[in-house]
This record gives C-alpha cells, structure tokens and sequence, in this order.
C-alpha cells in the first residue's frame, strides 16, 4: 500500500506540467505511461540499486549506528527505569505498553530510513542527474525505484528486528488484537509515504546546499521528538504536546503507534486525515521545489 500511495504521488509530479529544460525530452514520454519496457526499466533499476546496497558492507554499518542503536536506547533506558522502580505502571503506562510503544517506534524507525536526499545530493554534485534526465525513466520514477529498492533492502533488517522484540519481549505483543492489525496496514503505509516524502524534500535543497544531510539530521531530531520517538507524547508537557499535534510526525510515529497499541480508543479518521494531508502538501512543496531546482540547474549548465 505504501508503495502504491508512493507511486501514485511520484507519478502526478512528473505528469503536471513543467518548465522547459533538460529533462523535458523524458517527461513527455508520460503520455503513453506505463507500457512494458518502461515498467521493465522501472525493475531493472529497483534490481540494481538493490544488489549495490546488499554488496556494500557499510550500508550495514551505517544502519546498525544511524537508526538501530539510537532507537535501541530509550526502550533499554524505559526497561532500566521500571526495573529501578519496581513499579507495575509508570504515569500510566504498563512495562508491556511500554515496551510495545518502542518496539513500534524502533519499527517504523528502520523502515523508514530512506535517505534520499543523501543520493540526490550525490547526483546533483557529481554530475549524475544529467543521466537520470535522457534515460527512458523520468527523474521521479528514478526516485521511485531507488525508494522501493530502499524499502526491499530495509525489509532485511526489519523483519530480523521484530523476531528478536518477540523472542526477547513476547508480554509486549500480548495485547495486539486483529484490529490492532488492521489499524497496523492502514496508518504504518502513509507513515512511511509521509518520511519518503520528508526525505526526497530535504534532497531537493540540493540544488541550493552542497550538503544535506545536516539539514535533514536536525529536521529528523525536532520533528521526530515531537512525534513521539522519544516520549510517548502524553508524558510531554502540555504546551509540547499542543504544538506536537500540528507537526507531521505526530501522524508518522506517535499517531500511527497509538492506534495500534489502542484501536478501541484511538479517533482513527482524524488520524489518517491528516497523515493525507501532510502527504498532500509535503507533495506538492517537492514538486515546487523540483521545478524551481530544475531552472536553477539549467541555468547554471548542470
């Protein structure tokens, strides 16, 4: 599903209307989307990025120290904290709660490691966005295909990450229901369209900042305390958890996981209501600025 809502965004920015540039030759092969040879470029490329991941050894490495140590830590700090006091519930919450609130959180957290905007500032400074522009893909559906390679690839880790939280921590899975479930397939898909969009965003800066991935590490660390990864955001003071509601990551993370954790009491059409809105308009600010970027790059001669 996430896929699909991926697909469905990237293929409405490369069909709406552009200024003349470079890649304007690739853009109007849109009109007879999606015949056979494209959808087979479209896999050969998915196929490619994948096996140069897989090959690379410090993609491993950067995963492991980027996203799952981090997002180890505060499940091992709760765990520490209700051993140390002994207690049965902390503000509410159960350890089993708790513990289920960061497995989601350390979850989504993997999954969501797309890291475009690292391979679009590559492409724009090291001159292989001038390829991507006069192949028979568009330059969105190169972004596509290297997202759901992307997504592939994390499915390793993932899936290796929730056996060992059931072995380790089989009391947190106790209180799933079948509309736990259900819940779980429709928020988790536009959670991880909503970080995909966030990332190829940031890249799109590319075109104005040599490097990206500072601005896109601060962006992650506020939007992401403020989605709940570090605090379940009712145990937040109130005026953050206020200004919290707003921001899109409380419909990526903290959103996403209360409607699992409580299905029963969680308000669930507000909650995918903005999870589309916030995919809408993270949307069509990259379409803005990839049409801004694309003048700037033409201006300059690439």
């Amino acid at each position: 599903m996430a896929l699909l809502w991926i697909s469905s965004l990237l293929y409405l920015a490369h069909t709406r209307k552009s200024p003349p540039s470079r890649s304007e030759t690739a853009s109007r092969s849109g009109k007879t989307r999606y015949s056979a040879s494209v959808i087979r470029a479209l896999a050969s490329t998915i196929s490619v990025n994948l096996q140069q991941k897989l090959l690379h050894r410090e993609f491993w490495l950067q995963l492991f120290l980027e996203r799952i140590l981090p997002l180890a830590i505060p499940l091992l700090a709760w765990i520490s904290i209700f051993d140390y006091a002994e207690a049965d519930t902390l503000a509410g919450w159960a350890e089993s709660e708790m513990i289920a609130y960061y497995i989601l959180v350390f979850l989504i957290g993997i999954f969501t490691d797309i890291q475009f905007h690292y391979e679009m500032s590559t492409m724009v400074h090291m001159g292989t966005l001038n390829q991507w522009l006069i192949r028979p893909l568009t330059f969105f559906e190169t972004a596509l295909s290297y997202i759901i390679s992307r997504i592939l690839l994390l499915i390793i880790p993932g899936t290796a990450a929730l056996l060992l939280c059931f072995l380790l921590f089989p009391s947190a899975f106790a209180g799933l229901t079948p509309a736990s479930l259900l819940n779980c397939f429709l928020v988790l898909p536009l959670s991880l369209v909503l970080f995909s969009l966030l990332s190829v965003l940031v890249g799109m800066l590319s075109f104005w900042l040599i490097k990206t991935d500072s601005i896109f590490a601060l962006l992650m660390l506020v939007l992401e305390f403020f989605g709940g990864r570090l605090l379940p955001l009712d145990l937040m003071p109130s005026w953050l958890e206020f200004g919290s509601r707003v921001l899109p990551l409380r419909f990526g993370i903290a959103g996403p996981v209360e409607a699992i954790l409580h299905p029963a009491t969680t308000a669930l059409a507000p909650l995918l209501f903005g999870q589309i809105l916030w995919c809408i308009a993270l949307f069509f600010l990259v379409t803005l600025l990839w049409r801004a970027g694309m003048r700037r790059f033409d201006a300059v001669g690439g």
